[in-house]
């Protein structure tokens, strides 16, 4: 175990079993876990941020270590304010590495410090993603086995 803290920044638009799988890796690993919601006023979201922000409260709670909280800019800039040189990424592909990695050159040069640690999703979770989850909540087919069941009620009120 590091015996610091980290950041798991996304939009979580939704949060998904995905998500909460590389929460989970992370609670066993860092003394500390921050999850961020990313804010960028420059991309358009399915669910707004209250509702985004309560489902991943809701599916956190059982973690001690984890606090759940929202940022707006760069992430380097996030975690040097967090006070933290540790960044985790999910990754489910090979895809998803190399587009970490090029996203990694700007921030780095933003905060030289920072690292970037890699946590593989599980095999159960490596094919979950928000875009899934909000394909078949507008085609009107079952979704829920792919969210945090403490999320589905705050998802449910905000859908109906």
């Amino acid at each position: 175990m590091f015996n610091e803290k980290c950041v798991f920044a996304g939009s979580f638009d939704p949060v998904t079993t995905g998500h909460m799988d590389v929460i989970g890796k992370c609670a066993m690993m860092f003394n500390k876990v921050v999850v961020a919601i990313g804010v960028n006023n420059q991309k358009k979201y399915t669910f707004p941020l209250e509702v985004r922000l309560k489902m991943l409260q809701a599916a956190c709670e059982k973690y001690s270590s984890v606090t759940v909280t929202t940022f707006d800019g760069y992430v380097a800039d996030f975690l040097r304010k967090e006070n933290t040189k540790f960044y985790v990424r999910g990754i489910r592909d090979g895809k998803d590495i190399e587009y970490e990695e090029k996203s990694f050159e700007f921030s780095v040069k933003l905060y030289p410090e920072m690292e970037t640690l890699f946590v593989n999703c599980s095999k159960e979770t490596k094919n979950v993603s928000s875009t899934l989850v909000k394909r078949l909540i507008k085609e009107g087919k079952p979704f829920e086995k792919y969210l945090p069941r403490e999320a589905l009620p705050v998802l449910k009120e905000f859908i109906k």
